[in-house]
This record gives structure tokens, sequence and C-alpha cells, in this order.
């Protein structure tokens, strides 16, 4: 019983990270590739190209009143013709940088074209470009047209441009005036180094109020940061003052499903109208950009993006943006309407997206066991900073995790170890007792009570790790902290530890060794004579079933698990190398059918 109920707890923790494996990875090629196909002609109309609407400040006299007519709620509820074309010469590019990010703006849009990471574990930059080849500049402007999200790119002036920040500005025609300010900092105070600090003002010059249309922000682009990451690390968010939301991409590209349950079709966009959005965040697994403003958004729009061929024939999978709707209500004549945000486009650290406030660490996504996740990630930071490796790290709070728990595991062993030696006295019972299901239990309850077996204790070590697993879980496959950070053979615990292929398939060693150790240590559990064969069959093929789960996964997770094999398997010899404790009398004369005295006394 005492190894069924083992059996059990391991087969719910399995069929937990089934579950889950199976909701991360339900999107099929198939399924992307007609999301790739259908969204094409959606960003060609979301997405109007700078040829088509683009506007240089400077010519800003004739044809430069589609463009105010656009901005003004009335005027734009009639067709609008198209905006003059510009002319891609007059389109500058500045770059702004500091220690840890360099940000590349373009005037056409007046907003960021893309943004580079310098600081890497491993030095120098980051490989990863967050809105390269992105459907738009990040914080590009769109307006709602007619019900319709119409992106604008227009081509601003440089106004104003020193160290660490930069103006844009654009004269719209009939006496409106946009400016667009941005600034960063070498992380002074409290201004982190990944935020971008950025005003958009719209100035009424005309002699008469105008009543101007929402005005919506661009979240920037962001794509797999590996080819084969799981579709919900690629997602839109948001926070609605009470809890948070996230659209992952499989939301947009469809699903097959399981068997058809839960199967759905490509969309273009979703929208969220008539909502309220304190922040709104787009990310992949390990970097994000998080849109926060004190004026309060109510509109998101949610669309995927067609991401570039990289030389084969096979396209990327598709990335994700989104663009937030903020009001600029009625501007009086000779007034300005200020719109002031905070742009943090970096890496996922739950230390820095914590300090920004207002429940934006909520990125992270660390599930229902989030308050373990946090509690787990702020001990490896304590452990990180006496020991400056993060392998080394995780390594050690496996240690500290399981020296807790020992006493319970411990009893538990010694449970199964006892419950293996009752087995025969157990089977006598239930021949005994065949018929009578009632009485056998109460003998069979008695037999343990006499024993000192508890038939849960192997199943409940299990139940109560499971929050730990799942809380490192959650907390290891996004940690950016893990980037690029060796350990022994692994160059980047954030990524499988693939060695060499063999026929194009990863050999992982890490995950081998998990599966090993697992192996073994379920061997070493003792084993009832009396047990079903099937179900020690399934026992058996537990260690492979994790080996898939987990095959793909961070080496960091792996590393967990793979110390907390290795620990199990000294705590289950040292508990096999101690001595029996020693078995009550009436315990022992029942469970051998009497004592040797008194069979010899009986012969007589």
């Amino acid at each position: 019983m005492d190894k069924k109920n083992t059996f059990l707890g391991i087969l719910f923790l399995a069929a937990g990270l089934g579950f889950m494996f199976w909701q991360s990875a339900q999107v099929q090629e198939q399924q992307q590739q007609e999301a790739y196909e259908q969204a094409i002609a959606e960003e060609e109309s979301l997405a109007t190209t700078p040829s088509d609407v683009a506007i240089s400040a400077s010519n800003a006299g004739e044809g430069a009143a589609p463009v105010a007519d656009l901005l003004v709620k009335e005027v734009a509820q009639a067709p609008v013709e198209q905006v003059p074309v510009v002319d891609p010469a007059e389109v500058k590019t500045v770059v702004l940088a500091n220690d840890f990010i360099e940000v590349e703006f373009s005037s056409l849009g007046g907003a960021i074209k893309e943004v580079r990471f310098l600081q890497t574990k491993r030095g120098g930059r980051d490989d990863y470009v967050f809105n390269e080849s992105g459907l738009l500049p990040a914080l590009s402007l769109g307006l709602d047209v007619n019900g319709e999200l119409q992106e604008l790119t227009l081509n601003y002036a440089i106004e104003v441009q020193d160290e660490y920040s930069i103006t844009f500005a654009l004269d719209a025609g009939n006496g409106l005036i946009l400016r667009r300010n941005y600034s960063i900092r070498n992380g002074e105070g409290d201004f982190d180094p990944y935020l971008v600090k950025h005003t958009t003002t719209v100035a009424n010059q005309s002699e008469a109020p105008i009543a101007l249309n929402n005005i919506y922000l661009n979240l920037g682009t962001v794509r797999p940061i590996v080819e084969k990451a799981l579709p919900n690390y690629l997602n839109v968010g948001f926070y609605n003052g009470d809890k948070a939301k996230f659209t992952p991409i499989n939301k947009l590209s469809g699903g097959s499903g399981f068997l058809g349950i839960g199967a759905s079709s490509p969309k273009d966009e979703i929208v969220f109208d008539n909502t309220r959005v304190e922040w709104a965040s787009v990310k992949n697994q390990f970097f994000t950009g998080v849109l926060s403003s004190e004026e309060v958004a109510k509109e998101l729009y949610i669309y995927p993006v067609e991401m570039p061929k990289t030389g084969d024939t096979k396209p990327e999978r598709p990335g994700i943006t989104g663009s937030v709707g903020y009001e600029l209500g009625t501007i009086a004549a000779g007034s300005a309407k200020a719109l002031d945000f905070e742009y943090y486009v970096g890496p996922k650290e739950f230390k820095r997206l914590q300090s920004l406030g207002n429940y934006q660490d909520k990125i992270m996504q660390f599930g229902f066991f989030s308050f373990i996740s946090k509690l787990l990630l702020s001990f490896m930071y304590l452990i990180h900073s006496l020991v400056p490796n993060w392998g080394l790290s995780i390594v050690i709070m496996t240690i500290c995790i399981k020296m807790i728990f020992w006493p319970l595991t411990a009893k538990a062993s010694k449970s199964q170890k006892r419950m293996a030696k009752i087995q025969g006295p157990m089977a006598e019972l239930k021949e005994k007792f065949k018929d009578n299901p009632q009485k056998m239990q109460q003998e069979t309850l008695k037999l343990f009570r006499e024993h000192r077996v508890n038939p849960l204790a192997g199943c409940l070590p299990l139940f109560v790790q499971m929050p730990i697993f799942l809380g490192l879980f959650y907390m290891l496959r996004t940690a950016s902290e893990l980037r690029f950070e060796s350990f022994l053979w692994v160059s980047d615990l954030s990524q499988p530890d693939t060695m060499f292929h063999i026929a194009g398939f990863p050999v992982n060693i890490l995950p081998l060794i998990m599966g090993v150790t697992m192996f073994l240590q379920m061997s070493m559990m003792p084993v009832s004579p009396t047990a079903d064969p099937a179900q020690q069959k399934i026992f058996k093929f537990l260690p492979f079933v994790f080996l898939i789960f987990l095959y793909n996964f961070s080496s960091g997770l792996v590393l967990y698990w793979t110390v907390q094999n290795i620990l199990t398997i000294v705590q289950q010899k040292i508990t096999n190398a101690m001595p029996d404790e020693p078995v009550p009398a009436t315990a022992s004369a029942k469970a051998g059918g009497g004592s040797p005295r008194a069979k010899s006394k009986k012969k007589k």
C-alpha cells in the first residue's frame, strides 16, 4: 500500500508536468504556417508602410491637413486622403546609450527602432535585439480611425538632442504640434538603466478647442529567443489594477488542441476594449518591454508579426506585438496635453521589475505557487551574493531544501522499509479474510499500528515537495539571471546543455544523468513482493517520462532535479544501512504466528 501511494504521488507530479508540457506545446507547425500567411494581409493593413503615411515635418504646409484630420475626432470619421509620401533620404536615426542599453531612435515615427543590450555574462553585446525586424518602431503612434487602429509612422524633425535625451517634433497642420521626448540614464539613483522615460505632447496652437482621437502606443515586437521556445513564453499582457492577464502567441496562431479539445483557429488580432490597463507588456522567455503611465489606458490590441526568413526556406516562428490606447480628450485653444510614460525594456529580472512598482513583477508569471517562487528566488539571490556562480547557488539551495525535508523523507523511508518486511503477514491476512473485506481492513490497520507503519508515508513527502518543485519550475524556466551563466560543462544554464548532435538530434547530457539517477533512486526503494507487476513496470518507467518532459528545459531546472535525486539516493543508502528498529513482542508473535516457546508447548 505504501508503495502504491508513493507511485500515486509521483504519477500526480508527472501528470502535472505533462499537463503543463502539453499546454505549452499545443501549437503545431501547420497552424503556425497558416498564421504566418494570414498575418501578412493583416500587417499590410495595420502597419501602413512609411512610404504610404509618412510626412516630413519640414514640408508640413501642403498636404499636412490629412495628418491633422486623422487626429481630430470629428473629421476622422469621414474618409481621409492618402498622406503625402516621404523621401527615405529624409529619415534619420540617432543612438542614445548608457552602460547597459543602446537605443536607436528613428525620425520615422519619432520612436524607438530597436534596442541592443550591452551587458551579458559572457561579455559584450547580447545577440538578441529588441524590436529587430519589428512591425513598427516601439512607442510609435497609432490612431483610432472609423473604429480601426491605423498606425502612423510619420517623419519627425529632431528638435533637441543631448547625450541622454532627444526630442522629436512634427507640425501636423491646422495648429496641431506633436512633440515626443525620450530620456535615459546610466542607473543613477532610482532611475533604472533599462528605463526609457517618454512624454508625448499634443499642442493646440489654433484659436479653437479641438477634440482629439485616442492615440495608441506600440509596445514593440518580440520574437522567440530560440527556435524551439515554448509558445507561452511569447505573449502580451496587462495589469488592470486587480490581476495581470497574458495572451500567448498560440492564442493568435491557433492550435489543434488535444484530440480536438481546446482547438482554435488563427486570429488576426485580439482586442481588449473598455478595460483598464495600468501597464502593458510584451515579452519572450528572457526579455520584456513594459509600458506604464499614471494615465489609465482603455484599450489593448494584440497581433502577430510575420518575422523574416533566416536564410533557409522555413520562416521563423511569428513574433508578437501590441498597442495600448489612451484618451487625449479635448485640448483648449493655446493649450497642450502631455502624456508621461515609463518604458522598461530589458531582461526579466525579478528585482528590477519589482522595483518599478505597481506589481510589474507579475510579468515573471510564477504561476499558482508564486509565493514559493519568489521566496526561493530571494534565497537563491542570497546564496549568490556569497557564492558568485548561479549553478553552484542552485546546488547549495537544493541541499538546503533537502536538509529541511530530511526528517520527513527519512521517516517515510523507514516506514517503507518496515512496510516491505510485513508483506508476508499482509498476504496471509488477505488470504485469511478474503471473504470478509471489513475484517481484513481492520486487521491490516492493526498490523500497521503494531509495526509503526504509515501507509501514506511514501506519498506525503512527494505532495509536500510538489509545490517546491513547481515553484522552482516556474522560477528557473525564465530566469534571465541564468542566461549565459556557466557551470561545469554547461555553458548556459538557461538553455539545454547540448553537447553535440546525432543525425540532427541534440544530445543533452544533464537530462540523461537526471534520468539515470532517478532510475537508481526508484530501484533502491523497498519493493513489495505482493505488488501488482503492471504497477511496478509503470513505476520503473516514470524516470523516462521525466526525462522526456525535462529534456529540452533549462539546465538550471534539470540541475536542481538531478542534485535532488543524488541526495535522495544518499539518504536511501543511509536508511537501508541502518539496523532495523526492534519490533514489539506482541507484533512479532502475531506476525510470525506465535513465539518459539509457545510453539514448543503446543507440541507437548
